[in-house]
């Protein structure tokens, strides 16, 4: 019988994703091998979670990858990963991935290209550091094809118009090229209080919460786990490969960390005093922000996408709740729900991208489980049918508005395969904005490829610029 293992097993050896992938294949040839059920059912368990092990191990990899600008490497990366995770649960993310390196290994090519020709022109050389930065910086984004569209005309009339082309830069490097910390918060807190723009919220809004760390701890301590280390994904995935556990157990566990007594946040009540019909995407399990809306006589519907099919319903389709009660919590189909009008009747928008584990008596259980993500599995599920789970009408709620981060960090897969997921159903020309200052360069990198503008300006500053134009 071969051994399971954690990622963390194999954190010091070098050789993590040849013994991970020698073990799978182990694994498979067993399967293959075995005539007995019950055996071959205990085998495609451990399969299934050595993959998503390995998966791990592939993101990890990628991401030290990216970090170095090993773009090529990181490419022949996910198509050995291929030979491995052959499954339809992991493709739409491998070919996400492939696509990205893909166009930011040419756009590495493009800058060596124009780095060499650059360096041959004597009246660009006090200039040339920062023009081969900038276009570092803008790898992966809208920025790039520009100053490299500049460059290369430039380049085709050099040198007689390197005059115009540096009055070009120096116009242009102060505005679009160079980071700017002078986002107007007045102007921003305004365009929230008129309802035009989205916020999508993260657990980091809600001060003096266990972090996500202490609650995979405390998940781990629950059941006896001694020296886990990994995501919240991870321990929840492993509660439901132990009959012991199952899911009555991950969300007695999760509910027992959640808030008792609604806590007080200061962006929560804020919002709860907008007068116009705001959109929200909240990322949260908790139900805090609801309940600030809710004591606030603010009328919202909240809307939970369903990620697991049952008799009743269907991935995709998409669980309703009015805070007011005006009708019973059901689940609509896609094209019922876009039929609805939420914003135009006067109702706020509460979108729970991962659902919520808060107990609700007046809510149906397995509806609540059947949107919930939360498991690893849960993850691969929504990966593989996000642009169904993701509801059209939320989309469309999201196109003609600014959008927002707020509390939100992309340090591990999840959180960064649920941001992507929701801006490229988006589909919308006006820029995204996060706050906060963060520490993490993957993170940094992350907003950075998905054209995401950064601003160092914490929650207590938002807050104070957003309740101030409330009074």
């Amino acid at each position: 019988m071969l051994a399971e293992h954690t990622l963390s097993n194999y954190s010091n050896s070098p050789n993590l994703l040849t013994q991970l992938q020698t073990e799978l294949v182990r694994l498979q040839q067993a399967h293959d091998l075995e005539t007995h059920i019950d055996e071959k059912i205990r085998l495609e368990v451990l399969i299934v979670n050595k993959q998503q092990t390995l998966w791990r191990a592939y993101q990890q990899e990628t991401a030290r990858l990216r970090s170095k600008r090993s773009f090529s490497a990181a490419i022949n990366l996910w198509k050995e990963a291929l030979s491995f995770l052959r499954q339809a649960d992991f493709m739409p993310s491998i070919q996400t991935e492939l696509a990205e390196l893909t166009q930011l290994e040419q756009q590495a090519l493009v800058i060596g290209e124009l780095k060499q020709c650059l360096s041959r022109v004597k009246e660009l050389r006090p200039f040339f550091p920062e023009l081969i930065q900038a276009l570092g910086q803008a790898v992966g984004t809208a920025n790039f094809s520009l100053l490299k569209e500049q460059i290369e005309f430039f380049l085709q009339n050099a040198p007689a118009d390197h005059e115009g082309f540096l009055l070009w830069w120096q116009m242009e490097r102060e505005t679009t090229f160079t980071p700017s910390n002078n986002l107007d918060m007045t102007r921003l807190a305004a365009r929230i209080q008129q309802g035009d723009m989205v916020l999508f919220i993260g657990s980091g809004v809600i001060e003096n919460q266990s972090s996500s760390q202490q609650m995979v701890a405390q998940l781990a301590e629950y059941i006896g786990y001694q020296h886990f280390n990994g995501t919240l994904s991870s321990i929840a995935e492993y509660y439901q490969l132990r009959p012991e556990f199952g899911t009555s157990a991950l969300l007695n566990s999760l509910r027992a960390q959640l808030p008792k007594t609604p806590i007080s946040v200061h962006l929560y009540q804020a919002l709860a005093k907008i007068t116009a019909p705001v959109v929200l995407i909240s990322a949260t399990y908790d139900n805090l922000l609801e309940t600030a809306l809710r004591h606030s006589g603010k009328p919202f519907v909240e809307l939970a996408s369903i990620v697991r099919r049952s008799e009743d319903y269907d991935i995709g389709h998409v669980f309703v709740s009015f805070s007011d009660q005006r009708q019973t919590p059901r689940v609509y189909p896609e094209e019922e729900l876009s039929r609805l009008r939420f914003i135009e009747d006067g109702y706020s928008i509460i979108y729970k991208i991962r659902g919520t584990c808060a107990l609700d008596p007046s809510r149906d259980e397995a509806i609540l489980r059947d949107a919930l993500t939360l498991t690893e599995s849960h993850y691969f599920n929504f990966a593989r049918y996000a642009e169904r789970i993701i509801p059209s009408y939320v989309a469309r709620q999201l196109r003609n508005r600014g959008f927002l981060f707020v509390g939100y960090q992309p340090s591990h897969w999840e959180e960064r395969l649920l941001a992507g997921a929701l801006l490229e159903r988006r589909q919308s020309q006006e820029s995204c904005y996060v706050l906060g200052n963060s520490p993490n360069p993957l993170e940094d990198a992350y907003w950075a490829a998905r054209n995401v503008k950064s601003h160092p300006i914490s929650l207590s500053e938002f807050d104070r610029y957003l309740a101030e134009g409330l009074v």
